[in-house]
Order: structure tokens, then sequence, then C-alpha cells
């Protein structure tokens, strides 16, 4: 993740001003080791004694073959919680195999979930059971932690990334558990949840016969508005705003997908005329759920609510001066401000003489000693690598 995505006005691209990874990785420390060097792996081990939680996502036999196998860090640390995020899991006939996102989406059921009428299933633009697993695996770590605290004992736990998508599919796996129904043949048109002939289209029953996205003002390709209608009572406030559709009115919200055509065209020519957030704010005053489309350039720049909230904030990077970062999605209240980042990156290396220091009391003789000998970095290998062309 150091050299998949740089910010434009980056000229010499490295390991350490990859944008997307310092996003990611804030307040994080970075320390290297050569593991591959016997007084290498032997710094990890002794590091292993004074850690709460090892934490990888390497496929299933990598530490294993370097001899830090979770029975190893047992007897090193009784109480150390250890978590492997790897494709599938560390048992089973798919243990071994590699996973990448939209591999993993497929083999979850993610893809087939995604689609638009008429079209096979589309799949997900962006690669969320990357995040997803390591969500899953924080919760996971949380629990063993307090089991360590209480019990003094650790424990490996095992995440597959593909079985943490189960958790955003689980409405098709209720549907097919209780009743049989398989993944629909087709996708209804926007996001409600009955067709046009009032049948059940999605996987969360009749509860939206209305929930679409509509073109707003500008025509940019950004530019549309996402409305949800389920009840009576927001159909009678719409019927109110659009001037088209009040001879509609006298319609249950229930009978409005024999009339969709027509009511949706008179909905697209009402936004027409409408930029996104003004028709977002009419909508949702009249207690109406809606939302402009944001890309994310209108999140930074636009959104009120996140730059109210502080969401993106600006940090201090070394290489890349003054950076925007997302901050923490929660508030610690009775903090104040300072639950937010602070200006911590992990500079490849460029804490690996100070954490030994800190925990395993290495003084600036021994450190030097281990530089020299390769210990915190291979011989041959360059610090700073120029990446002449990113993944994204």
């Amino acid at each position: 993740m150091r050299s998949v995505m740089f910010r434009s006005d980056t000229q010499k691209r490295t390991w350490n001003n990859d944008a997307f990874f310092a996003n990611l990785n804030i307040g994080k420390e970075s320390l290297t080791i050569n593991v591959k060097d016997p007084c290498g792996l032997d710094l990890i081990k002794d590091m292993i004694k004074h850690v709460d939680i090892v934490s990888e996502s390497f496929s299933a036999s990598v530490l294993q073959g370097w001899g830090l196998d979770y029975e190893t860090m047992r007897q090193i640390n009784p109480a150390l919680v250890y978590i492997s995020i790897s494709g599938f899991g560390h048992t089973g006939p798919h243990k071994d195999k590699n996973t990448w996102g939209p591999t993993a989406q497929a083999m979850s059921g993610m893809t087939a979930a995604s689609g638009v009428p008429g079209r096979d299933p589309a799949g997900w633009g962006y690669s969320y059971l990357d995040v997803s697993a390591g969500y899953m695996g924080a919760i996971g770590v949380l629990a063993a932690v307090r089991q360590a605290i209480k019990t003094g004992e650790g424990c490996h736990i095992d995440m597959s990334q593909v079985e943490t998508g189960l958790v955003l599919v689980g409405p098709m796996l209720t549907d097919y558990l209780t009743d049989g129904k398989r993944t629909p043949s087709s996708y209804p048109n926007g996001n409600r949840s009955l067709d046009a002939k009032g049948q059940d289209a999605g996987y969360r029953g009749d509860t939206a016969p209305l929930s679409n996205i509509y073109p707003t003002a500008g025509g940019g390709k950004d530019d549309w508005v996402a409305m949800t209608v389920t009840q009576n009572g927001q159909w009678q406030k719409l019927c109110s705003l659009v001037a088209d559709l009040q001879d509609y009115a006298r319609l249950d919200v229930r009978e409005i997908t024999s009339r969709l055509c027509e009511i949706e065209g008179m909905l697209k020519k009402h936004f027409a005329n409408r930029d996104k957030y003004t028709a977002a704010d009419e909508l949702t005053n009249a207690g109406i759920p809606a939302a402009p489309v944001q890309s994310g350039k209108d999140r930074v720049e636009r959104d009120p609510q996140l730059k109210h909230r502080g969401l993106i904030a600006q940090a201090d990077h070394p290489q890349l001066g003054k950076h925007g970062i997302q901050d923490l999605p929660y508030r610690f209240l009775d903090d104040g401000p300072d639950w937010q980042f602070t200006s911590i990156f992990p500079i490849l290396g460029g804490n690996t003489r100070a954490i030994l220091h800190d925990i395993l009391g290495k003084d600036d003789a021994e450190l030097e000693m281990l530089a020299q000998e390769d210990v915190f970095w291979p011989e041959g290998i360059p610090h700073e690598v120029h990446i002449e062309k990113s993944k994204w």
C-alpha cells in the first residue's frame, strides 16, 4: 500500500510519500527488522514479550515459515492475542489461496448482490472486504484482549476476509435459509424493493416501492439526488412538493408501483431545475429521506456536516507537508478536541531505534552494531525506492 495512490503534485514517488498509505496509517510508528537474520528474529521474539497483540495479514503459512507460529509466540507470552487476517482463513481446502478484493467479494456473494436490470452482476468498485476484514478483526481483538485481562490467557484469532462478506449479504442468506429463495435473475430499477408488478424484487421485503437517484441541475456525472419513500405520509409530502404529482396523492404508497414510469418522469423533470443540495434539503425538510450524491471533492469542500464534525483534518507529514487526512469517525466527547489524530506517520524504519531503546533497553552502541550488521535492513536493498508507476 506504500506504492498505490500518490498525490498529483508528488514529483518523486517513494515508499514514504504515498498519500493513500499516509491516510490509512496516521498515528502509527514504523519498525523494520530483517527476520531472515537470526539476530533480527531474536529481536522480534524479545518484542513479543512486551506486546499485547500481534496482527498480520499474510497468507496462511508465512509466519509459520519464519518460526513465528502461534504456539511459538504463546510460549514467549501466554497472554498474547494473535490475529491472522487472510483470504480464506488458516484452515480448510482454500487456506493456501490468496485473494484480492474482487475475488473475495465474488466468493462471499457480494458480487451477486449488485447490478442493474437486464445485466449481469456488476460487482463492487472498491475492495470493501479489505476494510470490513480489518473492522471485524478489531472487534475480535477487543473481545480477546478482554478475555486475556480476565484469565491471563491469550488466543489465536483466525479471520477470513471472505467470511466477513457474509455479514454484508446477510439478508440474502436469511432469505435462502428461511424460504429457500435464490438470488433474483435481475435487479430492481434503482434501490426499491418492489418491481412494476408489486412483487418483492430485493432482500428487504416490500418496504421501498419508490427509491432511486434522480439527475439534478448541472448535468455533471455527480449531479444526482437520492430519495426513498416508504410510507404514506412521505408520499403525501412528496406530492405536495412536486406540482405534477398532486393528482397522484390519492394513491396509497403501495399502489404507486403500477405508475412508476410516469411518476419518475415527473420527478426527473422536477429535480432538473434544482441543484442536488437544494433538492435534498427540500426533501429532508419535508420528512422524506434524501441526500445529494457526493464525489470526493464534494465531501471535502462542500459537505457542511463533515466540515462541522472535522472528519477531514490537516496533518503535517514529513514529506508531503500539510496533508488532508480522514480523522476518526467517532468522538470522545469528554476529551474535547484531543480525540483527533496527531501528526505521526510511519516513515519506513523511522522509529526502529527509538522503539528498541524504549521497549528492549538497547543502548546506542548496541543499536549501531545491529544497524551495521544489517539486522534493521537487508544489505543491498535501498531505503528509498523510486516508484515509476503507481497501481491506481
